[in-house]
């Protein structure tokens, strides 16, 4: 075999990777979605979008990737194939299985929670190992690493998680939001090879958890309406 067979199959390997990790991506938030116990940090704002505009999740998804790709201009950085790959595919696989998988049972739906997580966070080692550019939210935390080198990922990425719980938190209403600071530094873990409580009341689902965040929805208010992203999939 030959350099340039060489550089063509490890091209495609690394393509296979990034293809996989998104995909995993999206299906890991519809098995969360499905859930109906928890989202990851970016989709509690993803739930927010989609319930003040009637969007799917994957339309909420894609709107807030193309308004974090616009920051890009400014700061110089040019996106790659990964970049225009993990801002698409995961909302559209996300949106094609939420068409196609049935609601069910709780106790099946507490398998999907941890399912979904651990799924989504292997997704993003997988796609980001490609090193074929990054989700644009991954991309500027990376570049904001690059600029300030004393600014740990693991703290970068939790403080980007508390601002789209909050964000999230504004949009939907009164709620309580909680914040693991712990488990950031987990994900940026399995990431890295690339460089990368208080108690609520018992309402399983309007409360929304995540590897690295709680958001949970006060059910004694008469007057806030659930989710949009509930209402939408039934069970």
């Amino acid at each position: 075999m030959t350099g340039a067979d060489r550089r063509i199959t490890a091209q495609g390997a690394r393509f296979v990777r990034l293809v996989a990790g998104t995909v995993a991506m999206g299906l890991s938030i519809a098995l969360l979605v499905r859930a109906r116990l928890g989202l990851l940090p970016l989709d509690v704002l993803h739930a927010a979008i989609s319930r003040h505009t009637d969007w799917t999740m994957g339309g909420a998804f894609l709107t807030v990737q193309a308004i974090l790709l616009l920051a890009y201009l400014p700061l110089r950085m040019r996106p790659g194939v990964g970049t225009i790959v993990a801002a698409t595919v995961p909302a559209v696989v996300c949106d094609a299985a939420l068409a196609l998988l049935p609601g069910v049972a709780l106790v099946w739906r507490l398998a999907l929670l941890p399912l979904g997580g651990i799924q989504f966070a292997l997704g993003i080692a997988l796609y980001l190992s490609a090193r074929m550019g990054a989700l644009p939210r991954d991309g500027l935390m990376l570049e904001l690493h690059r600029r300030r080198p004393w600014l740990r990922p693991a703290v970068i990425r939790v403080v980007a998680d508390v601002g789209c719980l909050l964000a999230g938190w504004l949009a939907l209403g009164p709620v309580t939001a909680v914040t693991r600071l712990d488990c950031g530094s987990g994900l940026a873990t399995v990431g890295g090879s690339a460089r990368t409580s208080h108690r609520a009341p018992a309402a399983p689902d309007r409360t929304l958890h995540c590897a690295r965040g709680v958001v949970t929805g006060r059910t004694d208010i008469p007057s806030q309406r659930p989710p949009a992203y509930l209402a939408r999939f039934p069970e």
